[in-house]
């Protein structure tokens, strides 16, 4: 059955072609349903190409991308094949054409991903989608190898660990599934095909709390970080309908680029322009382009869509528009921000927050099987908090800032910026006691944080803690031989603790950087006085 429906498949491929000239070309089966001009011109030139040039890989190629980029995967095949034929030893087309076969013919998929590794075997996503056609063709040992090497190559692929978390479950290895998938879910927390299959785990382990706990978060659908695959991208820039550009769009969102962004997204503006997230991502884009202004229309805009459109309230969730108005209103606090415009930057951020806290209570929610709480969106709300509190901050409104960023640190309370931005604010304040474990949280992640390390010595010292004190500034000055304020320290600590020579030695290398310290010379003076 399965080499039937190879076969077939292959004979559809064969019979989408069309003559252009003496040529050929491969043609999608519902060319004539198409009614975009863009799309339209952009097929009629990419064929006329291989018209002109039907001995040249690259037009074939690109032929290839532009009906893959659309959608039409059949008759991009024949177009990459052809590439592979003209330009044997080009390793970009044999990958697409692996890409193409692997799901419907993985034997040709399998072929084509293991010439295109012989021309480059670093190329992450070769490994990945070579390991996923073996799968299916239940070569599991040769798919485990390829895994362990795209591992190898790149250790935060999302998909290497849990690939083989399920083919080590296949085989009824638990204890080395579990090592897998739990790596997994410290690579994406968000990847809920390793939840799904940590809950058998559990299940078979008799931990039904467990198991309970990873189905749950089994519910919502994967988010993966992208896969850098520059070869995907050269097809993607291929694409000229609007789902395309607002692909484009978010993948330089994702990497900083928000200039390009911009340019991806502006075509797609329109008064009849119905996507939030269009509009959405366009704000933003132009906010990290100091384009204020126009940013603020947009979001304006994009909150006006969410308020008044029908259609939206018919598409989605209402948690997900409560969530999507909490984004639009925490922008706009960041652009009334960087504007001068300080209460209002703040009335926004509230504002965005109180939309958290309907999601928290669950009154978002219009569907009772979708339990939403806060710690779904924990991270942008604790980044919401974390603006208002240097907000608050800035503006020396020290005990507001004080309550945002313990609330921002209840929902990310690993994040170092956090533990390092509250310990600021307690330091200002002279809290120093609720400082210091802030300031080891901020070592603990990072121990050349100079200044983390410098003011914990200065709360030992102000604490009485003098053997600690010098501990902390001798690392300090490791970390920055220059660090004039830790030589200072050091010596009134070792005063402190009665090793005279020492304080002295410490207070001569204050001079030695800074000559003119009056302080140190004071303390050199009243030192010798008391030998």
């Amino acid at each position: 059955m399965k080499k039937l429906i190879s076969s077939l498949f292959l004979i559809l491929i064969n019979t989408l072609t069309f003559a252009v000239g003496e040529i050929d070309v491969p043609q999608p089966a519902d060319l004539g349903l198409v009614e975009e001009e863009l799309l339209l011109n952009a097929i009629a030139d990419a064929q006329e190409s291989v018209r002109n040039s039907p001995d040249d890989a690259g037009v074939w190629g690109y032929l290839g991308h532009v009906y893959l980029s659309h959608g039409w995967e059949l008759p991009a095949i024949p177009c990459y094949r052809r590439a592979t034929q003209l330009a044997p030893d080009v390793f970009r087309w044999h990958y697409l054409l692996g890409r193409l076969n692997k799901q419907h013919h993985p034997e040709a998929a399998v072929e084509h991903l293991t010439r295109a590794l012989a021309l480059d075997s670093k190329y992450v996503p070769a490994h990945l989608y070579l390991a996923s056609a073996l799968r299916i063709l239940g070569r599991l040992d040769e798919a485990s190898h390829h895994l362990e090497r795209a591992k190898q190559l790149q250790p935060t692929n999302p998909f290497s660990e849990l690939w083989l978390g399920e083919i080590a479950l296949s085989r009824q290895e638990i204890e080395n599934a579990r090592k897998h998938l739990e790596r997994a879910l410290l690579l994406n927390p968000g990847q809920s095909e390793a939840h799904a299959l940590m809950a058998q785990i559990a299940i078979a382990s008799g931990d039904t709390e467990v198991a309970k706990q990873h189905a749950q978060a089994a519910r919502h659908p994967s988010q993966y970080d992208e896969l850098s695959d520059p070869v995907w991208w050269e097809v993607l820039q291929a694409g000229v309908t609007a789902p395309l550009y607002a692909e484009r769009g978010r993948h330089y969102m994702s990497i900083g680029d928000y200039a390009r962004a911009v340019a991806e997204f502006e075509p797609l503006i329109s008064d009849t322009q119905k996507d939030v997230e269009v509009w959405l991502n366009y704000g933003v884009s132009l906010l990290h382009t100091a384009r204020h202004k126009d940013a603020l229309e947009v979001l304006v805009r994009t909150q006006s869509i969410l308020h008044n459109d029908a259609e939206i309230r018919k598409e989605r969730r209402a948690d997900e528009i409560a969530y999507l108005k909490a984004q639009v209103y925490n922008y706009m606090g960041q652009i009334y921000y960087e504007t001068g415009q300080v209460d209002t930057a703040i009335r926004a951020c509230q504002k965005a927050l109180q939309y958290g806290q309907l999601l928290s209570s669950g009154q978002a929610n219009d569907q009772p099987q979708r339990q939403s709480t806060l710690s779904d969106y924990g991270t942008f709300f604790s980044n919401v908090h974390g603006n208002l509190a240097l907000v608050y901050e800035n503006t020396s409104q020290l005990e507001e800032a004080i309550v945002h960023y313990q609330k921002a640190l209840e929902l990310q309370p690993a994040k170092p910026s956090l533990h390092r931005n509250l310990a600021g604010v307690y330091w200002k304040k002279r809290r120093y006691t609720e400082a210091e474990s802030h300031y080891k949280q901020v070592i603990a992640y990072d121990v050349t944080d100079v200044q983390a390390v410098y003011r914990l010595g200065l709360i030992f010292l102000t604490q009485g803690r003098y053997s600690e004190a010098v501990t902390r500034f001798k690392r300090a000055i490791a970390i920055d031989a220059a660090h004039v304020r830790a030589y200072g320290a050091l010596g009134v600590a070792y005063q402190k603790l009665g090793n005279i020579p020492e304080a002295i030695r410490t207070f001569e290398r204050v001079l030695q950087l800074e000559p003119d310290n009056k302080v140190a010379l004071e303390m050199l003076k009243e030192l010798h006085e008391s030998k």
